[in-house]
C-alpha cells in the first residue's frame, strides 16, 4: 500500500491528524509505503513512477478531495481513458484529512475519526472533461465527484485561495468558513450567460449554477436529491435558474437539508455527456479545483477504476 500524503490539506492540520491513523494502518499493513510530495507536480511524478516499477495494490490519497484528483489523473492515461499500462489492477483509496471530505460520504469507516475509503476495490465511472483554455490549448482532466461552472465554482475558487476572517475560519470551522464564502460570492454574484447541450437538449437561458454530478455531496455539507450513483453510467445534470440573492440564500438552505428537485429554480437532466460553452471564459470546478475554461465537454467513462469502498 502507498500513501501519497498532503501535509498541507485543512490548513496545514493535516499531518496532526495522519498520526493516528498510520499508527493503525502500520499495524494492519506490513508493507505500507508514506511519501510526502512537497507540491503537486512533485506527488504526480511519485505516482507514476510507482506505476512504471512495480505498482502497489492501493494507492491511498491522504487529504482533501484535491489530493483524491491529484492520484486519479496520475493514475489515468489521457491516450486511453484508462488507468496507464501497468495500473489496470490498481485500486484507488483515501484517507480524509481535508476540509470538506465529499469524496467519503456518506462517511461508514473511520480510523480515529478520520474517514477512510481502504475497503474491497469496486469499479466506478470517470468523468472525464475535455477543456479549451483561454490560451487555444486543449487539455483533459479527469474527476470522481463532480464539476460545477457558476456560483459553486466561483465559490470554490474563493475558498481555495481565501484570506483574512475567511482564511482564518478556515482552520477552525470548516463549514463557517464555507457559509462566510457563500455569502460573500452572493453578494456579488451575477447570473452567468452560457449555453449548455446534452445528447438531446439544449439550455441557452443565464444560470446560477450549473453541477454536472457523479456524486450529489459538494461543498461540505449541501447534498442533492437526484438519483446519480458513482457506477451507473450517468451524470445527474442539475442546473440552478437565474435568481435574486433571496431566492438563492433559500435554494442554497435547502440544500442543506438534501432538497433540490422540488425548488422552482431547479432544472435536472440525466445524460452521459454535456458542453459547457460560457460566453466569456469562466471557471470550471473540477472536484473542488478550478480551471478558467473557454468551453468543456464533459462525458462519462463508464466503470473504468477500481476504487476502494467505505
Amino acid at each position: 500500500m502507498l500513501v501519497v500524503l498532503n501535509p498541507q490539506s485543512n490548513a496545514g492540520t493535516a499531518l496532526q491528524r495522519w498520526r493516528p491513523v498510520e499508527g493503525v494502518l502500520r499495524e494492519r499493513n506490513t508493507d505500507l509505503t508514506v511519501e510526502m510530495p512537497s507540491d503537486a507536480e512533485q506527488a504526480m511524478k511519485l505516482v507514476q513512477a510507482s506505476l512504471e516499477s512495480d505498482p502497489a495494490e492501493v494507492i491511498v490519497a491522504a487529504g482533501g478531495d484535491g489530493m483524491v484528483n491529484l492520484v486519479l489523473n496520475a493514475i489515468m492515461d489521457p491516450a486511453t481513458d484508462r488507468p496507464r499500462h501497468g495500473a489496470e489492477s490498481v485500486a484507488l483509496g483515501a484517507i480524509g484529512l481535508g476540509s470538506s471530505n465529499d469524496f467519503h460520504k456518506p462517511v461508514r469507516t473511520s480510523i480515529a475519526d478520520i474517514p477512510v475509503r481502504l475497503g474491497t476495490p469496486e469499479l466506478v465511472d470517470v468523468g472525464k472533461a475535455t477543456m479549451l483554455l483561454a490560451d487555444g490549448t486543449r487539455t483533459v482532466r479527469y474527476f470522481l465527484l463532480n464539476a460545477s461552472m457558476g456560483l459553486v465554482a466561483a465559490g470554490n475558487h474563493s475558498f481555495n485561495n481565501a484570506r483574512g476572517l475567511i482564511g482564518w475560519l478556515k482552520s477552525r470551522n470548516v463549514e463557517a468558513a464555507i457559509i462566510a464564502t457563500a455569502l460573500s460570492n452572493i453578494a456579488t454574484h451575477k447570473p452567468l450567460a452560457i449555453q449548455l447541450r446534452g445528447s438531446d437538449w439544449v439550455h441557452t437561458a443565464p444560470i446560477t449554477n450549473v453541477g454536472v454530478l457523479k456524486s450529489v455531496h459538494f461543498a461540505g455539507g449541501m447534498y442533492y436529491d437526484t438519483p446519480v450513483t458513482r457506477g451507473d453510467g450517468m451524470f445527474d445534470v442539475n442546473i440552478w435558474e437565474a435568481a435574486g440573492r433571496a431566492r438563492i440564500l433559500g435554494l442554497i438552505a435547502g440544500l442543506y437539508r438534501g432538497k433540490f428537485r422540488g425548488s422552482a429554480l431547479a432544472t435536472c437532466r440525466r445524460d452521459t455527456a454535456v458542453e459547457l460553452r460560457p460566453a466569456a471564459p469562466a471557471p470550471l470546478e473540477l472536484d473542488g479545483e478550478i480551471t478558467i475554461v473557454e468551453s468543456a465537454r464533459l462525458e462519462v467513462l463508464p466503470r473504468v477504476l477500481q476504487v476502494c469502498a467505505p
